[in-house]
């Protein structure tokens, strides 16, 4: 009797995990990614950038606290095929799954955020820069679909 019960407990443990819970989503189609962020500060001169994309516009702001000045912002209508672009590059599974790296800030670096909010949850990562979907983002972000951004100071050090 006693060998039954142990048999059926490991048998129990072996399910293929088709029996998911109601709150589990089904599959990643289910999510919906709602916007995108990306929050870049540090730096000695005091450099903040904010950019948040959605579906149907786009808001940048820059500040330099040590030069006011150098502070600018706009916004913008997203086209519907730059989100879909953005979108595409984007595996929330990756995403999730991605270590995060250090801190540079203590060294007169900048970190940056990528946080993207789904119809589910809100997932951040920082200074993932290893991370192929992160760095993705980021790249399509900066450098591909808005040449209007002014440069990211991380790219002053490549």
């Amino acid at each position: 009797m006693y060998k039954f019960i142990v048999l059926s407990l490991s048998l129990l443990g072996c399910t293929d995990g088709s029996h998911k819970t109601p709150n589990q989503p089904k599959a990643m189609e289910d999510v919906e990614i709602k916007s995108v962020e990306i929050l870049s500060s540090g730096g000695e001169l005091g450099y903040h950038t904010r950019i948040l994309i959605n579906k149907d516009s786009t808001h940048y702001k820059q500040t330099v606290a040590a030069n006011p000045g150098n502070n600018s912002e706009y916004h913008k209508k997203t086209s519907p095929q730059d989100w879909k672009i953005l979108i595409a590059k984007i595996d929330l599974v990756e995403f999730k799954a991605s270590e995060e790296g250090k801190s540079v800030q203590p060294v007169d670096g900048i970190d940056t955020k990528i946080s993207i909010v789904s119809n589910r949850d809100t997932t951040s990562k920082v200074n993932a820069y290893h991370s192929t979907v992160w760095k993705k983002i980021f790249e399509y972000v900066y450098y591909t679909s808005k040449p209007a951004f002014p440069r990211h100071p991380r790219e002053d050090t490549k």
